[in-house]
């Protein structure tokens, strides 16, 4: 089948390999070196479930944050630094100080941060929820339910006892695309674009008794559904 075939050329590919077990990519031909690439890219996004958070159709231009690649549930004191200011911000003054121990008092004993992808990783968490009058919070698109932002109404509820602390969501990084990538990247197969609902997205990934992404298909049914099926019984430690 497919797989054979491809262990085939991947083990072709791997012959090329030095002593230190290096590839040149000049000794590849063109079909290998572009098989070796999206095996590469293939990898790397591996059952993503992504929730695309701007798009400029005139631009070619979007952002997405991964939603299933848990990092912490709760905060330690740099994760806390990180999550809030970013890995170079510093507390400059006594408000910052303040702002620190109150996010510190609302989300340290419980918080969902996730790996949101590998672009600006050094700045601040995008925060994702689905309260819809929570103050400074900007709805993602119209109509979806899902929001970003609001950060000091959420720790001024949560301190109160109006919200939970894992009614929120804190994603380090992004993916950015320009010029089409991401339009490029569905045409060529490396993602599914489905509308799912809103439940799914803002769902902690945690102690699931089903991957997320394995929900996300079984919901959109049809093929998607059946692609999960098949996966789901390679999966030796879901049976």
């Amino acid at each position: 089948g497919a797989e054979k075939l491809l262990k085939q050329e991947l083990e072709t590919i791997a012959a090329y390999a030095n002593a230190n077990g290096k590839i040149d990519a000049e000794s590849l031909s063109k079909d290998s070196l572009e098989l070796l690439q999206l095996y590469m890219d293939q990898q790397q996004t591996w059952q993503e479930v992504c929730l695309v958070i701007e798009r400029d159709e005139k631009r070619g231009s979007a952002k997405t944050l991964t939603v299933n690649r848990p990092m912490a549930f709760k905060l330690s004191e740099s994760m806390g630094r990180l999550v809030l200011n970013g890995a170079y911000g510093m507390q400059k003054n006594g408000k910052d100080t303040q702002d620190f121990v109150k996010f510190l008092s609302a989300f340290e004993s419980a918080c969902g941060v996730y790996v949101g992808g590998p672009d600006n990783m050094e700045e601040p968490a995008t925060m994702i929820h689905g309260i819809s009058d929570l103050p400074g919070a900007q709805e993602i698109s119209p109509g979806t339910g899902i929001y970003k932002g609001g950060l000091e109404a959420a720790m001024d509820g949560v301190l109160e006892g109006k919200y939970k602390p894992l009614d929120f969501r804190f994603f380090i990084g992004h993916t950015s695309y320009t010029g089409g990538e991401l339009d490029r990247a569905v045409a060529r197969g490396s993602y599914q674009p489905v509308a799912t609902c809103r439940s799914l997205i803002l769902k902690q990934c945690l102690r699931l008794p089903k991957p997320l992404w394995h929900e996300v298909l079984e919901f959109c049914g049809g093929e998607l559904r059946e692609i999960s099926k098949l996966e789901f019984m390679k999966r030796e430690d879901l049976q």
